[in-house]
């Protein structure tokens, strides 16, 4: 079995490459770099299971009392925990300018659906205002 100081240095470092991805994944949202932010989130998402499997490997390792005794594994654990306290910080972030960037291409998606619908206004034979457009299949001849 591999020890668990080596198993929570493995964890920082996992959480480390991630507390990276989710500030590159931010760059690329504020970018608007659709590519990058697709890649981002595979990277991410290889990542967080990687955590998941590290951690339960943690949670079954027959030393795991050690995490909570031994002075220098507290202050790794205490470490590990602050990188993910920042990770899930700067993905709450990530979450919000998402969510902008959604509003606004919303309000964008209303303008030009209302531009669309102002430049298409016609008149029928009754002289009451429409905005659908015939194309002139209408006409008789």
């Amino acid at each position: 079995m591999t020890d668990i100081a080596t198993l929570l240095s493995h964890q920082q470092g996992i959480l480390t490459s991630l507390k990276t991805i989710i500030s590159a994944e931010k760059q690329a949202l504020l970018d608007q770099d659709a590519d990058a932010l697709l890649k981002l989130a595979q990277d991410k998402q290889q990542y967080l299971i990687n955590l998941k499997q590290n951690d339960d490997t943690l949670a079954k390792h027959p030393d795991k009392a050690l995490l909570t005794s031994e002075p220098t594994l507290i202050e790794k654990v205490a470490d590990s925990k602050l990188i993910l306290a920042e990770c899930k910080s700067l993905n709450q972030q990530n979450a919000n300018l998402i969510e902008l960037n959604i509003a606004s291409m919303n309000r964008l998606s209303q303008a030009l659906q209302v531009s669309r619908n102002a430049s298409s206004l016609t008149y029928n034979d009754k002289g009451k205002t429409s905005t659908i457009s015939t194309l002139g299949n209408d006409f008789k001849a």
